[in-house]
């Protein structure tokens, strides 16, 4: 193996350490890996009159200007909810995920969710799409190359309490130039 090689082997393996101590450190609980990295279709979960699935979009900014801190990282997930129950959920809500490096569980960061637009009720029957976004006010900047392949674990909550966690298919991390 060459030394060039060696060296990007370490340096790809302390920058994943790191993050995994960021991820520790941050004192936002860990959404867990599954038992096996997901396939290119989304899981679909069906839970107490809830059909779910999820897909993830990752990207890092670099336009107009780099913050001080660097690129920030964003994330955008779409929950597919189907309420195949008899009655209204109105509290509907992804709290947080952990979005892991495809084909492993190493983690990259657990981040706190937040809803896009209004909260909706889903009337028995009806099929939506949510949007939740990372919450702004924390600012994630990893080093990361454009395209590496990541997928998000999201931890669910609704009617009440009930909880549940979706997987999204691998997706690429994008750049804005």
């Amino acid at each position: 193996m060459s030394n060039r090689r060696i060296v990007a082997a370490v340096i790809i393996l302390v920058t994943v350490l790191g993050m995994g101590v960021y991820v520790s450190l941050s004192g936002i609980p860990q959404v867990p890996p599954p038992l096996s990295p997901p396939g290119e279709n989304p899981d679909i979960i069906i839970s107490n009159e809830l059909e779910l699935w999820a897909e993830a979009f990752y990207w890092q900014d670099f336009m107009p200007i780099v913050p001080e801190e660097g690129p920030p990282f964003f994330i955008r997930i779409l929950v597919n909810v189907t309420n195949t129950g008899n009655t209204t959920v109105s509290d509907f809500d992804a709290i947080r995920t952990t979005i892991y490096f495809h084909n492993n569980s190493l983690p990259l960061v657990t981040l706190n969710l937040i809803i896009v637009g209004d909260p909706i009720q889903i009337s028995p029957g009806e099929s939506i799409v949510l949007e939740f976004t990372n919450d702004r006010n924390s600012v994630f900047s990893p080093t990361i190359e454009e395209g590496a392949v990541l997928y998000s674990r999201i931890l669910i909550r609704w009617a009440g309490g009930l909880e549940g966690i979706l997987t999204t298919p691998p997706s690429a991390l994008g750049y804005t130039h």
